[in-house]
């Protein structure tokens, strides 16, 4: 976590149950939002009816939406949501658990692999320089920067676009043009701190 006297706070992490159920989404092609083809992560998987994707898409819709819903009005954002891990037993779905049962080896596989999806994501935490692009801020618009909290978690693949969840809250992709861009942070500053 980056902070100045509490008077303002970002934690940027990555949350290993979000970037699973990514992984799952990006398996089996279940996401409607535009999303980033240059990444070849994971391969992709067919399931057996048109039908049977169409229930998955909205299972998974339905289930990421409040996943990340209850992230976002808990006061500590890093806690469990997908339940009853590895056998899912908590996930109501049927057809959406026995998915998340099937690649659950492969993307543990993956994540703690050492050049896999948390290594990745250790690099890309401490990429922003917040520190110095709010001092830059203030610099500019000549007065502190109003206090604030914001949570940050990474996604390694998925959508193009971050998510704002809530104003607190954010998920946020691997992206150059978010996490290295001043331009991009002294403009959220502006529009809100």
């Amino acid at each position: 976590m980056i902070q100045n006297h509490n008077s303002w706070s970002v934690c940027i992490s990555s949350d290993f149950e979000l970037n699973f159920l990514i992984y799952v989404a990006s398996t089996y092609d279940l996401l409607k939002e535009d999303i980033s083809e240059s990444i070849l992560w994971p391969s992709r998987q067919r399931v057996k009816s048109d039908e049977l994707h169409q229930k998955l898409e909205i299972q998974w819709k339905w289930f990421w939406d409040c996943s990340i819903q209850q992230k976002a009005h808990k006061n500590n954002h890093h806690v469990s949501f997908v339940l009853g891990l590895p056998d899912f037993k908590l996930v109501e779905q049927h057809e959406l658990r026995e998915v998340l049962v099937h690649l659950w080896p492969s993307f543990r596989q993956w994540w703690y692999m050492p050049a896999g999806g948390q290594a990745a994501m250790n690099y890309w935490e401490g990429i922003p320089d917040l520190i110095r692009y709010v001092q830059e801020f203030e610099d500019e618009v000549g007065r502190k920067i109003k206090p604030f909290h914001l949570n940050v978690d990474l996604i390694y693949n998925g959508p193009n676009e971050l998510i704002e969840v809530t104003e607190e809250y954010i998920i946020m992709p691997i992206k150059v043009e978010y996490l290295m861009k001043r331009d991009w942070w002294i403009s959220r500053f502006k529009e809100r701190y």
